[in-house]
């Protein structure tokens, strides 16, 4: 399938009109950044931060090839899809409100125009973690999950693959994905030929502030994550991602946020410094921080790169903590039992062709992994300037690179330890 053959694109959203200009024409040396020279690679570097470490989990070297029939190329649906808020391109009111509604989204409509098939696209994932309890009881039973495409992040992608729980995606139903996904992307230790996965987008994860309350407070915006640990504790939150709350945890206290390097100790310390800012009033959130920053609850937090910047208001700003960030890809999977497996994979394809990848990369905001998307945001809103401190969202300086962190891949014994300390912290 060919940009040719899609329905003519939309111009560029009014509410996202600062997204202009070459705003992802530096992404692909973004990426290709991450994979040398910098403290981690990009999460699909072969090279990355789990290509040697034994600890991550890995396919058997040589996985035989199903013993089912090939899938029958019929489209059926309607395709069940589970996501992320905020995180397909929406028109209306749907854009306005940032909560997609059926029939909000170009893509979606494009598609089931161009294939003649619905799509019940639902925002059901707020974190990884409590998606996966949702799903993880049917994986173990070999049971449909009621889904046939998620979307979840690096290290919960690796543990559903190596454990059996995908689908194995035919490469002659995705051949955008097969020769459109940037190079550092490929060979993810746990899944090195994309036999079972494609990401979906890639972002990091640093601090978010309202300027307005800061300043109403007397308050200096936050330039490093000892910064934020000064904040008052009842306005601020911290993830229910516990990789990424530990991970900048570290980079706080000066420790090296690499799975290989990190200790049961090191996590017991950054429990040990988070702690008095719970006694305090600090709150582990998902995505809800964005209600929490509108309703002027939050002042401040640990966010995700691309959510102020496409879903806050005008005062919300992200900046890289000077300690560092980490770096993270979302990656799409068809859960072992779905229904609609050709059509997951059509959408897989769909969604790979540039002209599509561009369009949701101009409304959500973080870095598309397809090649040519740069091109298609540029043509898009080729007529007004892109501020710079957005264009570092999707390209970030070389001082931002070097110290960008992947903390995903952890030992069983780590993701142990950690999930005790975190939940000994929330209070679960």
């Amino acid at each position: 399938m060919s940009a040719n053959d899609l329905p003519p694109v939309l111009p560029a959203i009014n509410r996202r009109r600062f997204l202009q200009g070459t705003a992802l024409a530096g992404v692909g040396a973004f990426l290709a950044a991450c994979s040398s020279g910098g403290a981690t690679t990009a999460p699909g570097a072969s090279s990355g931060p789990g290509a040697s470490n034994p600890a991550i989990p890995t396919l058997p070297p040589a996985t035989p090839a199903p013993s089912v029939a090939p899938t029958p190329k019929v489209l059926t649906g309607p395709l069940h899809w589970a996501q992320w808020p905020a995180y397909i391109d929406l028109t209306g009111k749907a854009a306005t409100n940032l909560k997609y509604a059926p029939g909000s989204s170009p893509t979606l409509e494009q598609f089931k125009a161009k294939y003649k098939v619905d799509v019940d696209y639902e925002e059901k994932i707020e974190d990884n973690n409590t998606f996966y309890a949702t799903i993880q009881p049917e994986l173990v039973a070999g049971a449909p999950t009621g889904w046939d495409l998620i979307v979840i992040t690096d290290w919960l992608a690796a543990k559903v693959i190596t454990k059996g729980w995908a689908e194995q995606i035919d490469p002659t139903n995705v051949p955008n994905c097969v020769n459109n996904l940037r190079d550092p992307l490929k060979g993810q230790v746990w899944d090195p030929k994309n036999d079972y996965h494609y990401p979906w987008q890639s972002g990091m994860t640093g601090i978010g502030y309202n300027k307005a309350s800061l300043a109403s407070a007397k308050i200096a915006a936050p330039a490093s994550l000892a910064d934020l640990w000064k904040i008052d504790p009842k306005r601020i939150s911290f993830l229910t991602e516990s990789r990424d709350t530990f991970g900048l945890g570290l980079l706080k206290l000066g420790k090296n946020a690499d799975p290989q390097q990190t200790t049961s100790d090191d996590l017991q310390a950054v429990h040990d410094d988070i702690k008095p800012l719970v006694q305090g009033g600090l709150i582990f959130v998902d995505n809800s921080y964005l209600q929490n920053f509108a309703a002027k609850k939050t002042w401040a937090a640990m966010v995700w790169s691309g959510d102020l910047a496409s879903s806050g208001g005008t005062d919300d700003l992200f900046v890289f903590p000077t300690e560092g960030t980490m770096l993270w890809t979302d990656n799409m999977l068809i859960p072992k039992g779905a229904v609609n497996i050709y059509t997951a994979e059509t959408m897989m394809n769909f969604v790979y062709d540039p002209t599509i990848a561009g369009q949701i990369a101009n409304f959500v905001y973080y870095v598309s992994p397809v090649k040519g998307a740069d091109a298609v945001v540029k043509s898009l809103n080729a007529s007004a300037p892109l501020d710079p401190a957005l264009f570092a969202l999707l390209f970030p300086p070389d001082d931002v690179v070097a110290k960008q962190h992947n903390f995903q891949f952890l030992s069983d014994d780590l993701e142990t330890a950690l999930n005790g300390l975190y939940l000994d912290l929330a209070g679960g």
